[in-house]
């Protein structure tokens, strides 16, 4: 496998993606993760500009009217949109040779917005709406989007998965955190149809939060990982802080299982020098295997 791909996620919300691109290209880096909290731009015609293989993640091309992409949500408009955008981004894929498209499963509730808190990056939920959940309905409606993005990528020839999910103090408003939704999906998708993008940190929490191992649940879903997200918390809030020697995490990562899986650095708010210094660490643990 190629060195680790750096998400784009790295620089503060709202920046240009360019100025991401820019950083990473500079300072020597060879594959990105196109990541969800840059700003609107009509043309990324500048992508040609940067000798770097491209992964693309959920919300991105980001859309010129924000919405937060659910294709489980009841609300018709939601889903619907949700399902285009992630065609528009195959599309997307297509055109500049991306080597893989990820998204999120969808939730049990739509929620209002980006979490506006630096020490946890998860969405801003709506406590309301969990009165209205119904998980069937939701796994269901997912299923149905699934089946959908599926035929569509296919014909596109381009690689998909989707992401674990995985939070503890709002674990109520999530789909696909444990094994038994993933024990469901594993029995109806191949892996050359979509496979599984494993979020470190996601399982870190979900794990927490309902009381699973989680080499057990890796060893679960192996055949379908093609892709890790990967950033490290304190197993309470998803903060997608650099990556820790000596973590619990590294056997999963350099697992020759997952060789040929891509690795992504997915960091917030972080300096390009810190994510040089973690890339580091990462080859330590390597070698150390």
């Amino acid at each position: 496998m190629s060195n680790p791909s750096v998400s784009t996620t790295f620089i503060a919300d709202g920046e240009p993606l360019h100025k991401a691109l820019k950083q990473c290209s500079e300072a020597g880096i060879t594959s990105v993760e196109i990541g969800s909290n840059h700003c609107y731009e009509g043309s990324y015609d500048y992508l040609n500009e940067y000798k770097l293989q491209y992964l693309v993640h959920n919300y991105f091309p980001i859309p010129q009217q924000s919405f937060v992409l659910n294709i489980a949500s009841f609300d018709e408009s939601i889903r619907s949109l949700s399902i285009q955008h992630i065609k528009s981004a195959i599309d997307f894929c297509v055109q500049i040779q991306a080597k893989l498209y990820t998204f999120h499963p969808g939730f049990l509730t739509d929620p209002k917005g980006p979490n506006l808190s630096n020490d946890n990056f998860d969405f801003h939920w709506d406590q309301t709406q969990l009165t209205n959940t119904n998980h069937t309905k939701a796994k269901s409606l997912m299923y149905q989007a699934l089946d959908e993005v599926i035929e569509y990528s296919t014909s596109k020839a381009v690689k998909i998965a989707i992401e674990t999910e995985g939070s503890l103090k709002k674990k109520d408003h999530l789909l696909m955190q444990i094994p038994k939704e993933f024990e469901e999906f594993i029995d109806r998708y191949n892996p050359v149809d979509i496979g599984i993008n494993l979020n470190i940190g996601h399982l870190n929490l979900s794990a927490n939060a309902f009381d699973f191992d989680r080499i057990a649940f890796v060893d679960l879903v192996q055949d379908h990982i093609v892709a890790m997200e990967l950033s490290h918390n304190d197993g309470v809030e998803d903060q997608h802080q650099p990556l820790q020697s000596g973590e619990w995490y590294w056997d999963i990562i350099h697992d020759s299982r997952f060789e040929d899986a891509f690795k992504i650095l997915e960091f917030r708010n972080t300096t390009i020098s810190a994510i040089v210094a973690n890339l580091k660490i990462f080859e330590e643990h390597k070698n150390a295997f």
